[in-house]
């Protein structure tokens, strides 16, 4: 349907862009942040809010200005676009929009959208990618004296300083002989310690030969039925679209995975797979404070 391109291009320029009879696609904004060394920049990604279907005549006029028709047969072109979508939706229960996301039909007619949140829509930083920066490590560099030549003027200055380095390692001499002196002492009464230690161990616990031990062990039952409480972020018909949403749930420090797959065939990508739905709810009420949506599956 080419009626979903022409809103692609409207939400690079536009935060709301309504599909009249269905609903519209609504930008939110999400602040730089940092992971690591890692660090990304500000975004915008699209939501679907099916509650706000009234024609704001924004699609429609660019639509009758960009293929050069009248605004009355742009107006007809999106109606018969939006009966299509809904008669694909009532007939598969998943419609696919590249660089948008995708439609699900659920059970009792409620519909879910998936956002593609791999496309940034915020103009202002449109093409900036992550990027890694690691820590400065900074060496402190030593300056050395430079000898100062001596001079044919000053001899006797000359035979003091040679006078004093003399006995200054003649000190030096002196006090390191002592410390060696003194640390072979104390390296002789460590092994002497040492050696008195392994004689008393020896003493106290060589106890002779042990009766024989037995034990009779019983392997743990395990219960082979497991439930997961998964809580989707979205199902893809394509895998490549899977594994970027799955890559991108990753960087941002969910325990992602796939879940099993949909009974139409699509991929799942969850944010985490729990054991316990208590767990699950905490999660879901964690990403939908922060602007996203989610949806719960349980997994037998």
């Amino acid at each position: 349907m080419s009626i979903f391109k022409h809103i692609v291009d409207l939400l690079y320029n536009n935060d709301c862009v309504i599909l009249p009879g269905f609903g519209a696609f609504v930008l939110k904004n999400k602040s730089a942040f940092r992971k690591g060394d890692e660090f990304f920049p500000p975004s915008k990604y699209v939501s679907f809010n099916s509650m706000l279907k009234e024609n704001d005549g924004l699609l429609v006029k660019y639509i009758s200005n960009k293929n050069n028709i009248t605004y009355k047969k742009a107006l007809d072109l999106v109606n018969e676009e939006v009966d299509l979508l809904n008669e694909n939706l009532s007939k598969n229960l998943v419609f696919e929009i590249d660089s948008l996301g995708i439609f699900e039909l659920k059970e009792n007619e409620v519909l879910i959208f998936n956002p593609d949140f791999s496309v940034n829509y915020n103009s202002l930083t449109f093409g900036f990618k992550s990027f890694t920066r690691k820590p400065i490590h900074r060496t402190i560099k030593k300056e050395f004296i430079k000898d100062i030549p001596s001079s044919p003027k000053l001899p006797l200055l000359k035979y003091a300083a040679t006078a004093l380095i003399l006995i200054g390692l003649g000190y030096f001499g002196y006090f390191n002989y002592n410390s060696y002196l003194d640390n072979e002492k104390l390296k002789n009464i460590a092994i002497a310690q040492d050696k008195i230690l392994e004689n008393v161990q020896t003493a106290t616990f060589n106890l002779g030969e042990l009766p024989a031990i037995r034990l009779n062990v019983t392997a743990p039952i395990v219960n082979e039925k497991s439930i997961y409480f998964s809580v989707i972020s979205g199902s893809f018909r394509s895998k490549v679209n899977a594994e970027k949403q799955l890559n991108y749930l990753i960087s941002l420090g969910y325990k992602a995975s796939y879940t099993s797959i949909n009974p139409k065939g699509l991929y799942r990508v969850a944010y985490g797979r729990l054991e316990t739905r208590n767990e699950a709810a905490n999660l879901m009420s964690s990403i939908k404070n922060n602007g996203q949506d989610a949806w719960l599956l349980i997994e037998n």
